[in-house]
């Protein structure tokens, strides 16, 4: 099973997302965030960087903590400049999400890699599960 794949859309741009499980599907999906936002699979060098991220949110979906996982990440790529590229997520339910994510500190606009996602939205989101586990697509403005 591919983890993503880029979709076309008529303003924004969006990411089809696959995962076995629930946690490999929000990982997925930060993986292709970030493959959106270099415009390719990037390997930046340099000293790894973790950050433990905790968002505790009463949910009634889990498209809520996806949205909230990923703006959550690209709040702080945005502040710290951290191209995250490793994901670890412990605990994930309607409640929210615990996880650790791993990058690289890079200033994406001297390398002429970035693309600016301003957000994620929740535009015909819905997380759905089949026979090969679980999917979405997401659309993110920019």
């Amino acid at each position: 099973m591919k983890p993503f794949e880029l979709i076309e859309h008529t303003a924004d741009v969006g990411i089809k997302a696959w995962g076995s499980t629930l946690t490999e599907l929000f990982e997925n999906a930060a993986r292709g965030m970030f493959i959106i936002i270099t415009g390719e699979e990037y390997k930046p060098q340099g000293s790894e960087i973790e950050k433990k991220i905790e968002i505790n949110e009463n949910r009634d979906d889990l498209e809520g903590v996806l949205v909230s996982w990923l703006s959550e990440l690209l709040y702080i790529f945005n502040r710290e400049k951290i191209y995250f590229n490793n994901f670890k997520i412990s605990s994930l339910n309607n409640n929210g999400i615990k996880a650790e994510a791993s990058g690289i500190n890079i200033d994406l606009y001297q390398n002429g890699l970035y693309k600016e996602i301003k957000a994620v939205t929740f535009h015909n989101l819905k997380i759905e599960e089949d026979v090969d586990g679980f999917s979405c697509t997401i659309i993110f403005d920019v």
